[in-house]
C-alpha cells in the first residue's frame, strides 16, 4: 500500500513538538501535585539531568547524540514543574495570602476594567500592604468586584494606583453540579483572594503605573471603539463588529453570544488566528511584486510582521492574538531565513514560548481549543485534501473551506463536550454562511479603523452595519433549525483522551495508509461510544429532588427520565443565576425548553406545599398554625428566619429532612443548629453544596 507522507512529521524535523510535550508534562505534573514537591528539587533535577549529559556524553563521543535525546526532555520536564510551581503563594515569601490581617493594601489595576450593571470588576496586582505600625512590599493579585454608583464607572482604569481597605475573602468553591468553577478560573490567572468593595473603601493615588505597550493599546482601542459608535447606529451590530474586530466582548448582549455559540461560530467573536491569518493574506497578496527585489523579500516580511504586531496592539493585546501574533511572525521568520517550514512544529513553538512566561494559560480552555483547532488544520486539512478535490476551481475552494471547517471541528470536539456539553449539529452550514460576511467585515473594520476621511467613513460604516446584521439574522435562522443543537452531553476525562487517541490514528491512518492504526482509531471511538451508551442508560434511573444554593433565592428541582419540574422564586428560565447556576446540571437529563417551570412569588412573606404527585415540599417563610401543616412532607426548606418552633415541626414529621437556605443569618442558623441534637436531620444550605435528595422511587 502506497504511503502518502503529507505531513512528513518524522522525528528530527519536530523538535519543538518533544519540548512542548516534556514542557506540558512538567506543568500537568505540578499541577496535579498541587505543588507539593518544593521547586528546589525541580532546579536539583535540572543539574542532575545536565550532569549526566555531561559524563555521558564525555565518555563516549558517538553517544553524544543519545544523551541529548534523553537528557534535554528530562531537562525541559522538570523546568516546566518549576515554571509552575515556582508561583504557588506557600513559595513566594512576600505573597499577600501572608498577610492577611494588615488594614490597607496598595495595588495596580492589571486589565481594563469589566462593567456590569451592578458592579465594576477588575484585577489588581498587590505591590504593598500596610497596618499601624508600618508598611509591606508584597506581591500576588486579587480580584476586585466595586459596586457601582452614578459616578463610579469612569474613575478607574488599566494602570491606575489604588488603595482600598482589607476586605480580601477566599474565592468560594461551585455551590451546585455542573456549575461554573469561579474558583479554578481565578486560580489558573493567579487569583485566589477576592474583594468586594462600595467606592468610599477605595481610592486612586496615581496613574500610568502599568506596562507602556499595553496602557497605549487599550487606549488606542478605546478610541477606535468609540469610532465605531459614531458610524455604526444598530446597538447589535456595533456589538458584534467591537467584539469581532477588536476582541471587546463585554458589550455584546448574551443572546446574540448564544447565536454564535449554538451555531459552532463563536470562535468568530475571539479575535485570533483567523483575524491575524486575514491581516496576513492580504498584505501578503498586496506586497508580493516586492518578491521581485533582490531585498525585497526581507522588506515585505518587515512590513508584515509590523502591521501584524500592530494589530495586535490595536485589539488590547490580548493573549489570544498575542498568541496568533507570535505563531505568524515563527511563519514569517522561517520563509525570510529560507528554512523548510514544518508547521506543527511552529505551532509547538508558539505554545512553548507562551507557557515559558504564562505556564497557567495551558488550563485556559481559550488556549486549549485555539490550539487543537489549529493543530486540526494543520494536520487533518492536508489530508483530507489529498483524497478528494475536484477538477472544478470554484469548487476547490468550497472544499478547501469545508475540510478547514470539519478538521478544525475534529479536533476541537472532545473538548468542547468535555468543557460545555453540547455539539452544533450545522456548524458547517453556519461557517460556510459566516465565511463571506465575517472576511468582509473583518476588512471593512480594518479600513474604517484607519482611514480618517468621514464621507468615506461613513459609507464604510453602512456597509459594515448591513454586513452585520445580515450575518446575525442568518446565524439566528440556522440557531433555530429544528434539533439545531445537541445539549446536555457529559464528557469524562476518558473520552477525551479515547478521541484523541482515536484523531492521532486516524491522523497516522490516513497519511501512512496504515490499517493498523485506522483499526485502533475505530476502537478508540467505539470505547467512546460504550461509555457514553452506560453513561446515558444509567441516566434513564436517575430520579431525586435537588434544593439548589441560590443564595437568599430558592430553586428546587424533581428529577426524573424525561421529566424536571423546576419551582424558582427567579422569574424565568433565562435569569443569569438560573442560567449559570442551576440549567447546566439539568441539561443532561432534559433540553432547557422541555423543563416545567414555575414561579414562586417572592414579594411577601408566605409559606406553602410545593408537591411533585406524592412527594412534598414544604417551604417555610412565616409563622404557620399547626392546624395549617400538611399530613406529611418530605423535605422542608427553613427560610427569612421564621418564627416557627423547630423541634415541634421535627416531631410532627420525624421522617423530614430539614435544609436551612441563604435567606437565613448566621445567628439564626447557629441557633437552630444548637437545639437540633441530631445534625443529621439538619442540612445547612448556606455557603454549602446543593442539596441532593435521592429518596424518589420510579
Amino acid at each position: 500500500m502506497v504511503k502518502l507522507d503529507i505531513l512528513d512529521l518524522s522525528t528530527a524535523k519536530v523538535p519543538m513538538v518533544k519540548a512542548l510535550a516534556a514542557y506540558v508534562a512538567g506543568i500537568l505534573l505540578g499541577k496535579m501535585l498541587d505543588g507539593a514537591i518544593p521547586p528546589l528539587w525541580a532546579l536539583i533535577g535540572v543539574g542532575i539531568g545536565c550532569s549526566v549529559y555531561v559524563i555521558w556524553s564525555s565518555l563516549n563521543r558517538f553517544s553524544k547524540n543519545k544523551a541529548f535525546a534523553i537528557c534535554f526532555p528530562f531537562l525541559v520536564f522538570c523546568y516546566g514543574y518549576y515554571a509552575l510551581v515556582s508561583h504557588c503563594p506557600r513559595y513566594v515569601d512576600n505573597h499577600i495570602s501572608k498577610y492577611l490581617h494588615l488594614t490597607q493594601y496598595v495595588g495596580i489595576i492589571e486589565d481594563e476594567p469589566i462593567i456590569k450593571e451592578k458592579t465594576i470588576r477588575f484585577p489588581v496586582r498587590v505591590v504593598a500592604g500596610i497596618d499601624a505600625l508600618q508598611s509591606y512590599s508584597l506581591s500576588g493579585k486579587i480580584m476586585v468586584s466595586l459596586l457601582r454608583d452614578s459616578g463610579t464607572t469612569a474613575l478607574y482604569g488599566y494602570g491606575d494606583e489604588i488603595a482600598l481597605i482589607n476586605k480580601l475573602k477566599e474565592v468560594p468553591p461551585p455551590f451546585n453540579p455542573k456549575e461554573f468553577d469561579y474558583k479554578a478560573y481565578l486560580k489558573n490567572k493567579g487569583m485566589e483572594l477576592q474583594a468586594l468593595l462600595l467606592p468610599r473603601e477605595i481610592k486612586v493615588i496615581d496613574h500610568q503605573k502599568g506596562n507602556v505597550f499595553v496602557a497605549y493599546s487599550l487606549s488606542l482601542r478605546k478610541a477606535l471603539i468609540a469610532k465605531f459608535r459614531k458610524y455604526l447606529k444598530d446597538d447589535e451590530a456595533f456589538q458584534v463588529a467591537v467584539a469581532l474586530i477588536f476582541g471587546y466582548r463585554s458589550l455584546i448582549d448574551p443572546q446574540t453570544i448564544s447565536a454564535f455559540t449554538d451555531t459552532g461560530t463563536i470562535h468568530v467573536l475571539s479575535v485570533s488566528g483567523l483575524h491575524v491569518s486575514l491581516v496576513f493574506v492580504c498584505l501578503n497578496f498586496v506586497l508580493q511584486w516586492l518578491d521581485r527585489w533582490r531585498w525585497g523579500k526581507t522588506v515585505k516580511s518587515c512590513i508584515i510582521l509590523s502591521f501584524i504586531w500592530a494589530y495586535v496592539m490595536l485589539t488590547g493585546m490580548s493573549p489570544p492574538i498575542i498568541r496568533a501574533g507570535i505563531m505568524i511572525s515563527f511563519f514569517v521568520m522561517s520563509q525570510l531565513l529560507n528554512r523548510k517550514q514544518v508547521s506543527v512544529n511552529t505551532l509547538a513553538a508558539s505554545a512553548l514560548i507562551i507557557l515559558i512566561f504564562s505556564p497557567n494559560y495551558l488550563f485556559d480552555v481559550g488556549f486549549q481549543l485555539s490550539y487543537a483547532a489549529m493543530l486540526g488544520i494543520l494536520l487533518g486539512y492536508p489530508l483530507f485534501r489529498a483524497y478528494y478535490l475536484s477538477g472544478n476551481k470554484c469548487i476547490n475552494y468550497l472544499l478547501d473551506y469545508l475540510y478547514v471547517c470539519i478538521a478544525a471541528q475534529l479536533f476541537t470536539l472532545p473538548l468542547s463536550l468535555y468543557y460545555f456539553g453540547q455539539f452544533p449539529n450545522y456548524f458547517l452550514l453556519a461557517n460556510l454562511f459566516i465565511a463571506l460576511p465575517s472576511t468582509i467585515i473583518m476588512y471593512i473594520g480594518v479600513f474604517l479603523s484607519i482611514l480618517p476621511f468621514d464621507s468615506l467613513n461613513v459609507v464604510l460604516g453602512r456597509i459594515l452595519e448591513f454586513s452585520l446584521i445580515f450575518m446575525m439574522e442568518g446565524l439566528k435562522r440556522i440557531a433555530s433549525l429544528p434539533s439545531s443543537l445537541i445539549q446536555g452531553v457529559e464528557w469524562s476525562g476518558i473520552q477525551v483522551l479515547l478521541f484523541i487517541v482515536a484523531m492521532a490514528a486516524l491522523v497516522v491512518g490516513l497519511d501512512r495508509r496504515s490499517g493498523r492504526a485506522l483499526l485502533l482509531c475505530i476502537m478508540s471511538i467505539f470505547g467512546v461510544c460504550v461509555i457514553s451508551a452506560f453513561a446515558s442508560i444509567r441516566k434513564t434511573k436517575d430520579s431525586f429532588i435537588i434544593i439548589y444554593n441560590v443564595r437568599s433565592d430558592v430553586a428546587a428541582a424533581l428529577v426524573r427520565p424525561s421529566q424536571v419540574v423546576l419551582y424558582s422564586t427567579l422569574d424565568s428560565l433565562n435569569h443569569p443565576t438560573l442560567r449559570y447556576s442551576v440549567l447546566p446540571s439539568l441539561k443532561p437529563y432534559i433540553s432547557s425548553s422541555q423543563i416545567e417551570f414555575h414561579k414562586i412569588e417572592n414579594v411577601l412573606r408566605h409559606s406553602f406545599l410545593l408537591e411533585w404527585g406524592t412527594y412534598r415540599l414544604l417551604l417555610l417563610e412565616d409563622r404557620v398554625d399547626e392546624a395549617n401543616l400538611p399530613p406529611d412532607v418530605n423535605l422542608i426548606l427553613w427560610r427569612k428566619n421564621n418564627g416557627n418552633d423547630v423541634l415541634q415541626l421535627l416531631s410532627r414529621y420525624p421522617k423530614a429532612q430539614l435544609v436551612v437556605d441563604g435567606s437565613n443569618s448566621d445567628r439564626h442558623i447557629r441557633a437552630l443548629q444548637d437545639r437540633i441534637p441530631n445534625s443529621e436531620l439538619l442540612y445547612v444550605l448556606k455557603n454549602n453544596f446543593a442539596y441532593v435528595w435521592d429518596g424518589l422511587q420510579l
